[in-house]
């Protein structure tokens, strides 16, 4: 039910976000997305196009990525990234505050085999005690700049730092 709320919520700002910010004749609008969105994006692209007649070049990569890109002095109509990057854009002067609009919320999710028990992660020390006793952990390089990864390292961190 949740990640059907998230759908649609980010559908409908998506829409609301460019709609807003475009100007009435057509045009091609660039846009910069993190991987995290490609499927909600390549869905409400063309239903974007066919009802305002704009044309999305939507380029998709990592935040990391897409951070360095931004960063390094490319520009683009759209820029869909967690919004503490935003933020930093804004800071830099790389974009405005009043052109910002939060349209999604994520959060990180654990899975486990078929079968399997679900782990224990209902505090920090049951966390570190499923993590310690796991035979493999699979997630995002943070040195790609995937959010999910990043936020993960720095709870490895924290839970390495509550042990010493």
């Amino acid at each position: 039910m949740k990640i059907r709320s998230l759908v649609a919520a980010a559908k409908i700002g998506f829409i609301v976000l460019l709609v807003l910010g475009i100007k009435a004749e057509a045009a091609e609008l660039k846009v910069l997305s993190a991987n995290g969105l490609r499927e909600i994006m390549e869905d409400l692209g063309p239903k974007f196009e066919r009802a305002t007649g704009h044309k999305l070049a939507i380029s998709f990569a990592t935040v990391g990525a897409i951070v360095k890109r931004v960063e390094g002095g490319e520009t683009a109509d759209v820029v869909i990234i967690p919004q503490p990057l935003i933020n930093s854009f804004v800071k830099d002067g790389k974009a405005v505050a009043g052109n910002v609009t939060v349209f999604a919320r994520s959060g990180i999710g654990v899975a486990v085999r078929k079968g399997a028990p679900k782990p224990d992660i209902s505090s920090p020390e049951a966390l570190k005690r499923t993590l310690l006793a796991a035979k493999s952990i699979t997630y995002n390089n943070p040195a790609d700049g995937s959010a999910s990864g990043v936020h993960f390292a720095k709870v490895l961190d924290r839970l390495r730092s509550s042990t010493r």
